[in-house]
């Protein structure tokens, strides 16, 4: 899964980097997590844009927005079958960029916090879907999922899943809703290489989604087990 994520790259720079226009304005955000606006990028009258859209999609066939089932990821294997996703599959994908994402390593009872990054430190792409859920005004609400991939061997021992990473000669084929959403299902979204990413123990920090500084991803001081907070991660 990936239920917590960084995005700390400049809207100029993720402008530049995707050949995108930069249509809103945003913040570095260095814990991210679901119900809350997030820069994607997507396919709009022939162009790459940047827009904010919900992290958590709401199916166009949902009654209620907050009766809606929180649904921020979207599993590489059944996305193509699922209601929620399929048409999306097809017509509405997007990139979510990213700087790292944060999985919880269980250990007995206690669930420790790691943050993961390319190892290069190069911005990330999530393969995402969206969609446009009406409000009972007219209003469009616009909301994404982000796919996920077994986790590459090096990271299974913390997490089994990871987001699908799109590397740049896949992003185009990915935006572009010409082209057949299952093919690319099987082609695109897959675990990424060995030694791609690094991770480090952070603190407990990243478990309240109020704290959203750089001071998150500081390194975790070392403590013995008996010591650790037994604290779990904070969705929403």
């Amino acid at each position: 899964m990936c239920g917590r994520y960084a995005q700390t790259t400049s809207r100029e720079a993720l402008a530049v980097l995707l050949d995108a226009v930069p249509a809103v304005e945003f913040s570095p955000r260095y814990n991210i997590s679901p119900t809350q606006l997030c820069p994607v990028v997507l396919m709009e009258e022939g162009e790459r844009r940047l827009a904010l859209h919900r992290w958590g999609l709401i199916p166009p066939f949902a009654s209620d927005e907050k009766a809606a089932p929180l649904i921020f990821n979207a599993r590489a294997e059944t996305i193509a079958q699922k209601p929620a996703f399929r048409t999306a599959l097809h017509k509405r994908r997007c990139l979510a960029p990213a700087d790292g994402w944060y999985e919880w390593r269980a250990t007995g009872r206690f669930k420790q916090p790691y943050l993961i990054r390319r190892a290069d430190r190069r911005p990330l792409m999530f393969a995402g879907v969206w969609e446009t859920w009406r409000r009972p005004d007219g209003s469009p609400l616009r909301s994404f999922a982000i796919a996920t991939v077994p986790a590459s061997r090096d990271l299974a021992e913390i997490h089994e899943r990871m987001p699908a990473v799109l590397e740049p000669e896949h992003w185009d084929a990915w935006l572009d809703n010409r082209v057949d959403g299952g093919s690319l299902a099987m082609r695109c979204l897959k675990p990424a290489p060995a030694g791609r990413f690094d991770a480090v123990a952070v603190s407990a920090r990243v478990n309240q989604a109020s704290n959203d500084g750089p001071e998150v991803q500081e390194p975790a001081p070392q403590f013995d087990r008996e010591e650790a907070e037994p604290l779990q991660p904070r969705l929403i």
